[in-house]
């Protein structure tokens, strides 16, 4: 935010950017945002989840090799949170194959021969015919059940990131709804120990409930100068 208020270019399309080197991040910020999109910026994977708490974007850009988390496992959360948002993987890493299949991308630009008349024409074209995929149906209002995993501590699942986390045994209360903040992604799980005896541990489990009723307004930065 900028000046305490919020300015929206003229397309009114909104564009995540996912980038750890500050001035590439803020050089692509500013080309965007003069061409009259509103323009939210992360410096990793994890500062993007954060940014996806509020609500999704129209279209992401996202670099592949960033700390804490990088490209590949984000793209891969959104893929799976929020398939039909379309996404534009870059990276400095020179490939002669085009874009890796391990990335859950629509498309791939080489970042060090990145001409941003190239990527705004790719972005026009994602944003005008989006991609058709249908939403991951399995996201509802439960808590996430906690696994013990017969060393002091309780596994849980986060359905903001697809991490798991432990939470210590004494912190727990069997049969009872509780809420705790995800140890990588700061989000807000509600979870529940159905079993305090010896379950199995969810470990790599995909999370199945989240409560998004904590969430706010998603918000972007304005027309000019935003703030990285």
């Amino acid at each position: 935010m900028l000046g305490g208020h919020t300015m929206v270019g003229q397309l009114a399309c909104r564009v995540l950017i996912v980038d750890d080197e500050n001035l590439f991040r803020r050089a692509l910020a500013g080309t965007l945002v003069a061409a009259g999109y509103v323009v939210r910026t992360a410096v990793d994977g994890l500062d993007a989840i954060g940014k996806l708490r509020e609500g999704p974007p129209d279209l992401i850009v996202s670099d592949l090799r960033m700390p804490r988390m990088s490209g590949y496992e984000f793209l891969g959360v959104v893929r799976h949170r929020f398939p039909q948002t379309p996404v534009i993987a870059i990276s400095c890493e020179v490939r002669s194959d085009g874009m890796p299949e391990e990335v859950a991308a629509d498309a791939f630009l080489q970042k060090n021969e990145l001409r941003h008349e190239d990527l705004l024409q790719l972005m026009s074209d994602l944003l005008r015919k989006p991609p058709i995929r249908t939403a991951d149906p399995r996201l509802d209002f439960k808590p996430v059940q906690a696994n013990w995993d017969g060393d002091g501590h309780y596994i849980i699942a986060c359905a903001e990131c697809l991490r798991s986390f432990r939470v210590r045994c004494d912190r727990v209360l069997a049969r009872c709804p509780q809420t705790t903040a995800c140890d990588h992604c700061r989000g807000v799980v509600r979870f529940l120990v159905v079993d305090g005896d010896s379950p199995e541990p969810a470990v790599g489990r995909l999370p199945q409930t989240v409560d998004y009723s904590l969430c706010q307004p998603f918000t972007y930065l304005g027309k000019s100068n935003p703030s990285i």
